[in-house]
């Protein structure tokens, strides 16, 4: 997978209204843009691949940085002429060589290939604004969708534990609907970068034995709101670090026949998407 940019970058190649004849992806692009499926390499490349013109779109139109971009003919020649940018890198595929990169059951006209962003997270940035922090999350689908919540919720960064899923993984990126090209993402170690806090730094985390988060003040302008893993919630070693337990009560009717328990939980992104409504409620 080494010099992966010399077979990824070819020349653009458009179809009829830009007089450019397409070319047929060699198998060694084949091999390559389908590894990609994989963290190791796409951690060896530094880059990781989006599909939809939903999602293409929102990252052609952000500054990230496009290393190469496959398409149909037709939607080649509307999306070249919608993003002259990306002409340059910009290869017409057929349906068959789509098939065959695409990770999606059914290829939808596009596979793009962009380079990681890296987002050092300086202390003196850490702790101001509005946090969401992970710890051990490893659904991509719901970190992706979690990532698409909090953008919309404005949430100034997602703060990640190492182990957290790869914000970068394909379902991530498609759950996210291209929201990783705006929401800055951090993985680091949570113990050590949360004892740099200024004292007194606000630490929300959800748990059964908070305090109801309808009733709770979330007023501060800087905090960090803890999501645990989807089974275990908050470990141990992160859980010592709060200072504010919160929980998000069941309305649930419990006595009627044909609803005798309430769910057992809530789904993390779901947690998320209530817990960002409330802070901005309260913002």
């Amino acid at each position: 997978m080494q010099n992966a940019e010399r077979f990824l970058l070819a020349p653009a190649r458009l179809g009829s209204m830009l007089n450019i004849p397409a070319m047929p992806l060699s198998s060694r692009q084949i091999k390559t843009l389908h590894a990609y499926r994989q963290k190791k390499f796409r951690r060896e490349d530094d880059v990781f691949v989006a599909e939809t013109p939903k999602v293409v779109e929102m990252l052609l139109d952000s500054p990230l940085t496009l290393r190469a971009l496959y398409a149909l003919s037709d939607y080649a020649e509307a999306v070249g002429q919608r993003f002259p940018g990306c002409r340059p890198l910009l290869q017409v595929v057929s349906e068959q060589e789509l098939e065959r990169i695409s990770g999606l059951t059914s290829p939808q006209h596009v596979f793009g290939v962009w380079a990681q962003p890296h987002r050092p997270l300086a202390p003196t940035e850490a702790f101001q604004g509005i946090s969401l922090v992970l710890d051990g999350l490893q659904d991509p689908g719901n970190l992706g969708t979690i990532i698409r919540i909090a953008d919309w919720f404005g949430i100034d960064r997602l703060i990640c534990s190492e182990d957290t899923a790869d914000a970068f993984q394909p379902k991530c990126v498609q759950a996210s609907m291209g929201a990783v090209a705006r929401l800055p993402i951090h993985y680091v170690d949570l113990v050590r970068t949360a004892a740099l806090a200024p004292d007194g730094f606000p630490f929300y985390g959800t748990f059964l034995e908070g305090e109801n988060i309808f009733e709770q003040p979330l007023a501060t302008p800087n905090a960090w709101y803890f999501i645990g893993n989807e089974s275990h919630g908050i470990r141990p070693a992160t859980a010592a670090l709060i200072n504010r337990k919160i929980h998000i009560p069941t309305f649930a009717p419990i006595t009627e026949p044909h609803r005798p328990h309430a769910a057992e939980s809530l789904n993390a992104a779901v947690a998320a998407g209530i817990l960002c409504a409330q802070i901005r409620t309260r913002k």
